[in-house]
């Protein structure tokens, strides 16, 4: 027990409180088991260790374990976990499940022989939340962390402070909005900063390798996280690594499963089922219009937000993709999004969005219902049209 307790000191040593992610403030801490998806990087291992260092400071009421230690190849997880409970632990925290073969049948044991601890679990987004609360046969209060929002880089830059707003609020007041941010900062650089390196906290860890990091965490989520979910073979793997690299080639165009199945002399089926992987791990986010015939469906393909786009892309410049990347990423953490025929997007089945720069032609919205244009280089908002960073700030 006392090398875990030993592990965790140490790394709350290196954690600072002074940001927050914006799902801190919404779990309900008091529930009995938590669980925490997101994709690698976004900050859930922060998230947990900010949580034990706010709420227990140097109690040993709380225990942080990485099941991905290797130190699980020598003891059982519940083994561990029974030692703290018993010594009077309430609290335990568990990071990385998914990488740990047994975690479920082990943490529903735990919550069946210890009624007062309570359990808060991360986990990559390729484990269904769904499975796991059929799995542990317990009532689970599930999250997602979705990369940082432009609000919260613009906090933790230090550059503004700015409390979240609704989607509604926003586009009620964009106007009064936009013109109070662009009196407080120069928004263009700092916004073209967060496109290239804000999605993910630790770009100061080493900002020049961040853009290599980035690579290796995508890497990581294919070869490390996919087989620990799903039964797959090193060969297979390397298929994926393979149609991952294709698919960076053709952003946001992306041909059909069949298409690519075909470019890359590989089952439809097989394709089909790596595609739905690399979407599972947030690493790509499709939108496809209707339900007719996959030959003539109008679809976008796209990163999941614009900081991978640019590791992979460096020499990326295409305004509209970058803004269309922006907007998806950041509206699909709050909203529902639909691609539409007109290759616009409809957002809680109210708004409809033309995204794109400002060479472009908007009078065909200028007397629809509730539409607007979020445009990448507008400077200020003007009737319905916004700048597009403003979509930013409600999260």
């Amino acid at each position: 027990m006392d090398i875990y307790q030993l592990n965790q000191q140490q790394l709350l040593k290196g954690t600072r409180c002074n940001f927050q992610r914006y799902l801190y403030q919404q779990i309900q801490w008091d529930d009995r088991l938590i669980g925490i998806f997101g994709s690698q990087g976004v900050g859930k291992t922060t998230l947990l260790l900010q949580r034990i260092k706010l709420a227990f400071e140097d109690s040993d009421k709380a225990l942080y374990l990485s099941l991905d230690s290797i130190l699980f190849q020598r003891e059982k997880m519940i083994s561990v976990a029974t030692q703290f409970y018993k010594a009077g632990g309430t609290h335990l925290f568990l990071d990385n499940v998914h990488r740990y073969p047994d975690w479920i049948n082990e943490t529903r044991k735990l919550i069946d022989r210890c009624p007062e601890l309570h359990i808060v679990f991360t986990s990559s987004p390729l484990l269904s939340s769904t499975k796991v609360e059929k799995g542990l046969k317990h009532k689970v209060t599930c999250y997602k962390l979705n990369t940082m929002s432009f609000r919260e880089y613009l906090s933790f830059e230090c550059v503004l402070d700015l409390p979240p707003m609704s989607l509604d609020d926003l586009l009620e007041n964009h106007v009064e909005v936009s013109r109070n941010v662009n009196d407080q900062i120069v928004v263009a650089p700092i916004f073209r900063n967060y496109l290239d390196h804000g999605c993910y906290p630790f770009y100061w860890d080493d900002p020049d390798a961040y853009p290599f990091h980035l690579q290796d965490r995508v890497r990581d989520s294919i070869g490390i996280d996919t087989p620990a979910v799903y039964p797959l073979e090193y060969a297979e793997l390397k298929e994926m690594k393979r149609l991952m690299m294709y698919i960076s080639d053709m952003i946001p165009d992306v041909p059909s499963v069949a298409d690519m199945a075909t470019q890359l002399k590989l089952d439809p089926a097989v394709t089909k089922k790596y595609f739905e992987y690399l979407k599972e791990a947030v690493c790509l986010r499709q939108y496809l219009v209707g339900k007719k015939s996959v030959q003539n469906r109008l679809q976008k393909t796209y990163f999941s937000n614009t900081n991978l786009l640019m590791a992979f892309e460096p020499e990326f410049n295409d305004r509209a993709v970058l803004g269309e990347t922006f907007f998806v990423d950041q509206l699909s953490t709050f909203a529902s999004i639909e691609l539409q025929e007109s290759n616009d997007y409809l957002v809680n089945d109210k708004y409809t969005f033309m995204v794109g720069d400002p060479l472009m032609d908007y009078d065909r919205i200028k007397d629809t219902e509730n539409a607007f244009a979020a445009i990448y280089g507008q400077p200020k908002s003007q009737n319905n049209k916004l700048p597009i960073w403003l979509l930013g700030l409600c999260y």
